[in-house]
């Protein structure tokens, strides 16, 4: 008779501890610039669908700024016979490190499963080389992690879970891509330290997050978001965290960390008239793009709260990304542009640097061409092949990269690619350049200054543009 798996009583859901403050969900992962500190959003899905069965603990040993020691001190005291813990390519190596420092400290066996950008792409190679490991998830909207802790479909395949069964087989649930409309239970965000989490560019304290849709409908070849599938949550539920954020936690200002906010218009407009009708004291943040933004639309986010909003505008020369399935329109980002200026929406306008095929010229370019524009906020990023993207994939086949390049940071590491007409030493200059032409402009910095909305702003305001300017040294 096959042997089943340790039933499962209590999960412990963990953000590692890390040497640098680590950015991990979403299948995305990189270092903070400053001192600003994301929710890792998966664990607070998954705490909702494991709630519903088991006992919950959650340590967010980034934002709490726990060492390992103590990290590992708390797991042990918890007596939680089952770890789900996020890393990334920007941290895997010390994420391992300290995950089989637990498998073999804490003096009982636990069961491990990781989630996160590194196992998403390569599940397979991890959970054979190390045996503490005992499976990932590839979509943490589900219960599908749920279902196989429960153990009813014991060594069959589970979708989005890959794992190794008590008998040595690894099971491969296959990449399931659900569409339509979700609901999920509740997240417990109470669980996780609500107090320390800050977004650069927000207003009000305390911050959290929540999830509106999954996925994107897009196909940009450097972004992996195109290859989750896509679909939208319901509303009701949506609003009902919304609610409990708000009313039983007193949070007041929230980032949607839906990839293109506004993707589905209509899904987007209903969410925006709720939260109008209900008086929601929130201000909030969110990414989209300007193609899917309209006046209309934007006059409801903006009663609803919106302050700023986050576009991958990417670059200057719209043939040029558009090589990459950027889909850019350059006529719709100045008239969208200029609509959030009247309404008041602040815009952080996201550039990339150095994909292949870019120039020295073609980035100067993009600099004049985000100077003009003038958006509240510039993050000029460094390109990098990120695990799971078509980009990646066209990289290696070039021989830019090699499938051993996987410590991957574009937030503020120095370029791993070198191109023909760019090498690492020129990106980076420009790249640096960019961020002072555009920051110590006199005019930006006064107008910075005269639209600050509080003590918290001020403070920020401070703190995260000595960090920016630090990193260009």
């Amino acid at each position: 008779m096959m042997s089943r798996p340790t039933p499962v009583k209590k999960v412990m859901l963990l953000n590692p501890p890390g040497s640098e403050i680590y950015l991990r969900d979403y299948y995305c992962s990189h270092t903070s610039k400053a001192n600003y500190i994301y929710c890792p959003y998966d664990l607070f899905a998954q705490s909702g669908w494991l709630a519903t069965e088991f006992d919950v603990e959650a340590i967010d040993a980034i934002a709490d700024r726990l060492s390992p020691g103590e990290t590992l001190r708390r797991i042990v005291a918890s007596g939680c016979d089952t770890v789900l813990f996020m890393t990334g390519a920007v941290s895997w190596v010390e994420d391992f490190a300290f995950m089989e420092r637990v498998w073999k400290e804490t003096g009982r066996r636990l069961r491990i499963i990781g989630n996160g950008d590194i196992l998403w792409e390569e599940r397979g190679r991890f959970i054979e080389r190390y045996q503490w490991l005992e499976g990932c998830m590839t979509d943490f909207t589900t219960r599908d992690l749920l279902d196989h802790l429960l153990g009813t479909q014991a060594g069959e395949p589970i979708p989005n879970i890959f794992y190794r069964h008590t008998d040595g087989r690894i099971i491969d649930g296959g990449l399931v891509r659900r569409k339509g409309v979700w609901a999920m239970p509740r997240p417990r965000h109470e669980m996780f330290p609500i107090a320390r989490y800050r977004v650069p560019h927000g207003r009000r304290l305390p911050y959290s997050e929540i999830l509106t849709d999954y996925g994107c409908v897009y196909q940009c070849t450097y972004c992996i978001g195109g290859d989750l599938g896509f679909r939208t949550r319901d509303i009701d539920n949506s609003m009902e965290e919304i609610h409990f954020l708000t009313d039983q936690l007193g949070v007041r200002e929230i980032r949607f960390k839906d990839l293109t906010f506004g993707a589905v218009k209509k899904h987007a407009e209903g969410l925006m008239d709720r939260m109008i009708a209900d008086q929601v004291n929130l201000t909030w943040i969110c990414l989209s793009r300007p193609s899917v933004l309209t006046p209309e639309l934007l006059e409801k986010m903006k009663a609803a709260g919106c302050h700023t909003i986050q576009m991958g505008l990417e670059s200057a020369d719209a043939e040029f990304i558009n090589q990459y399935k950027k889909a850019l329109k350059q006529p719709a980002v100045y008239e969208i542009l200029r609509v959030c200026r009247d309404l008041g929406i602040r815009v952080l306008a996201h550039f990339i640097l150095g994909l292949p095929g870019d120039t020295p010229e073609r980035i100067e370019r993009t600099i004049n061409y985000a100077l003009e524009l003038d958006p509240a906020y510039a993050s000029f990023n460094i390109a990098m092949p990120r695990l799971g993207t078509r980009f990646r994939q066209d990289a290696l086949k070039a021989g830019l990269i090699t499938e051993d390049t996987n410590l991957l940071d574009n937030s503020i590491s120095y370029p791993i690619l070198e191109t023909s007409e760019l090498s690492k030493e020129e990106l980076w200059r420009l790249r640096n350049r960019a961020i002072r032409r555009f920051y110590l402009r006199p005019g930006y910095m006064w107008r910075r200054l005269a639209g600050v909305r509080s003590a918290y702003e001020l403070k920020t305001l401070f703190t995260e543009g000595w960090s920016l300017l630090r990193s260009t040294t």
